[in-house]
């Protein structure tokens, strides 16, 4: 060490050293923090105003789906012309079509929508609007499906068949919570028996996304006598009640033996 450079000395410039390092990393990180939400602000603030969340409520479905639409209608607010290049649904529950291309700063954006329903349960959906320079915009479509015959049975008519052949159905039920549903009560006609088994869960109640347990119950059928048209078979379980037609089995015609036809 010179003689002109004490231990004092050269804490103090190790000091001066540290702190400009300190510096400079408080200085790099403030500057990539402000790029940071400069990008976020640009990529990812809404460019358009208007509604971008629409909620169906309670859909009815029908087997075997049910369609709703919506149309959103937006602003571009952005003070920027913008270039849509994509349009990307998160499933195939929901389609939809854009017709612009070219939306201009203060113009309209129209995009009707479609979102299918095939079953009870809650159903959140979103459309990623994808623009050529990297806006993108979220919209977003809820429903809550229930079906319309919670209570129903396969195959509908009931086919009985002939008199000592057994006759299957299933009868199956939705239930919005954890309990089981109650022994069903049924009215038959006189020339029919039934028996049926116990209720088996089919599966499970999901709160969460609101699908309901499944219930299910095997029937057996059997004809003991003359078949009389007209008459339903009634199924009582609660609060529900399914009336279904019975219809007698049909045997199938024969098979008509193959003649080769020449051909003129």
């Amino acid at each position: 060490m010179p003689f002109w450079q004490n231990d004092a000395s050269v804490r103090y410039d190790g000091a001066c050293m540290a702190n400009k390092k300190m510096r400079f990393f408080i200085i790099g990180t403030c500057g990539a923090i402000v790029l940071i939400f400069a990008l976020k602000n640009f990529l990812f603030s809404s460019a358009f105003a208007g509604e971008k969340f629409y909620d169906f409520g309670f859909v009815e479905v029908i087997p075997p789906k049910t369609v709703v639409e919506h149309t959103f209608s937006l602003t571009n607010t952005s003070g920027r012309d913008l270039v849509l290049v994509d349009v990307v649904p998160d499933c195939g529950c929901m389609t939809t079509e854009a017709y612009q291309e070219l939306i201009k700063d203060g113009d309209e954006f129209i995009l009707p929508v479609q979102l299918k329903l095939r079953q009870s349960q809650l159903r959140r959906s979103t459309i990623r609007l994808v623009f050529e320079d990297g806006t993108i915009e979220i919209l977003t479509l809820r429903a809550e499906g229930r079906l319309k015959d919670p209570l129903r049975v396969s195959p509908f008519p009931i086919v009985v068949k002939k008199e000592g052949q057994v006759s299957l159905a299933m009868l199956g039920i939705e239930q919005f919570d954890e309990s089981q549903p109650p022994v069903p009560e049924f009215t038959i006609p006189n020339w029919l028996t039934l028996s049926n088994v116990k209720w088996k869960l089919k599966s499970k109640y999901k709160p969460r996304e609101k699908i309901p347990a499944n219930w299910a119950m095997q029937l057996e059928f059997s004809k003991h006598g003359s078949f009389v048209e007209g008459k339903d078979l009634t199924i009582t379980v609660g609060k529900k009640v399914l009336s279904v037609p019975i219809v007698d089995y049909v045997d199938a015609p024969e098979d008509i033996p193959f003649s080769k036809i020449p051909v003129q």
